[in-house]
């Protein structure tokens, strides 16, 4: 079994927010399915679903992907750096 690569990080965020992946789902009028399939990283969503997404979280839309590069660079995932959209 091979371990599923992490892309994005739209299940923390709404985790953080103690929001639903329904939630979710229905602000953007997509099915279920699609969230949840992102929120597992089945699936990635097209951009412009990422941008609304991260507007409906109140979120740039760069704190939702995962920085591979800091994995390289040995940094933690909870660790912070500044955001060009702030």
């Amino acid at each position: 079994m091979s371990q599923r690569t992490e892309i994005n990080r739209i299940r923390a965020v709404l985790q953080e927010q103690g929001r639903t992946q329904t939630w979710l789902a229905n602000r953007l009028g997509l099915a279920f399915a699609t969230v949840n399939g992102w929120c597992n990283n089945r699936g990635q969503p097209y951009l412009t679903d990422l941008v609304r997404a991260a507007e409906l979280l109140e979120v740039a839309p760069a704190d939702l992907i995962v920085d591979g590069t800091k994995k390289e660079r040995g940094l933690t995932a909870n660790h912070q750096t500044s955001s060009i959209f702030a």
